[in-house]
């Protein structure tokens, strides 16, 4: 009934969220809320209209597989926390396909697939632009990328011949993604370390400001490095009280590519299907 409503909050709130963390490497609480609570809102009169409760069960349900999703991926240091309420907001707005199906999939299911592939592309793209601003990390990329070509091309023939065969044998076309996830995910690997020893950079503590993220765990005030987050006005006086120099990083703005990933979703489907169908 209100699927129009809810796929444009959804657009909305996640392309405001990724503008801000490009801006300010914080996602706002504020809009994730609005979304949750106008998902909410939407499923529970619809249930209330037409007596099925279904949507609004759904809603509740992918969102909150989506929220432990995020919840542990921020608790293991992966995302910052506005990601992950993010990514249960869309999964409340959207838990299933407000027109005809795009996929064979269910949204949320075609939405979390094309999540790891935007990502990966949003993140090599984003590493190689921060990788420019810094001659030395540009350096040891250019350094490793020699290195891998060495150690990976023999390893990325061998790939091939064996995909090869196998799709002789089995005519599955998906093989020949495999070669790719084989040589490509090592060399990713590589290029992430590499850039996210970059981000790290001691300061004066008096340079320190709010939402700037710790780079370097301080137990005595119960912060640690692996949550992902901006730090706050507090936090910010009481590590300036302590300390004389302090390590800050930065990191890839990732919730934009949440904002893609759905974009895609809501107009093919999920990319793992679609480009297996052109192979």
């Amino acid at each position: 009934m209100f699927e129009l409503i809810r796929v444009a909050i959804a657009l909305v709130g996640s392309i405001a969220c990724g503008i801000w963390d490009l801006k300010t490497t914080n996602v706002p609480d504020s809009v994730c809320a609005v979304m949750i609570a106008a998902g909410l809102l939407f499923f529970g009169v619809e249930g209330w209209m037409t007596g099925d409760w279904t949507g609004l069960m759904m809603s509740l349900i992918a969102g909150g597989l989506f929220a432990a999703f995020g919840l542990g991926m921020y608790l293991t240091g992966q995302w910052g926390g506005g990601d992950g309420e993010l990514l249960a907001a869309i999964g409340i707005l959207l838990p299933m396909w407000p027109f005809a199906a795009k996929s064979i999939f269910s949204l949320p299911i075609a939405f979390f697939v094309n999540v790891f592939f935007v990502a990966a592309i949003y993140t090599i793209a984003y590493a190689a632009l921060y990788a420019r601003k810094k001659p030395k990390l540009l350096s040891a990329i250019r350094r490793d990328v020699k290195a891998d070509g060495r150690v990976f091309a023999p390893l990325a023939v061998g790939a091939v011949v064996a995909v090869a065969v196998l799709w002789t044998m089995s005519g599955a076309a998906w093989l020949f993604l495999l070669p790719i996830a084989i040589v490509g995910l090592p060399i990713l690997y590589r290029l992430l370390k590499n850039v996210e020893d970059g981000f790290y950079e001691r300061i004066p503590t008096s340079k320190l400001k709010p939402d700037d993220m710790l780079g370097e765990d301080i137990p005595r005030l119960g912060l640690s490095k692996r949550h992902i987050r901006g730090l706050t006005v507090a936090e910010v006086k009481k590590i300036k009280k302590l300390k004389s120099f302090v390590v800050i990083r930065d990191g890839v703005r990732f919730t934009p590519s949440l904002a893609i990933a759905l974009v895609i979703t809501l107009l093919i489907g999920d990319l793992a299907t679609f480009i297996i169908s052109y192979i």
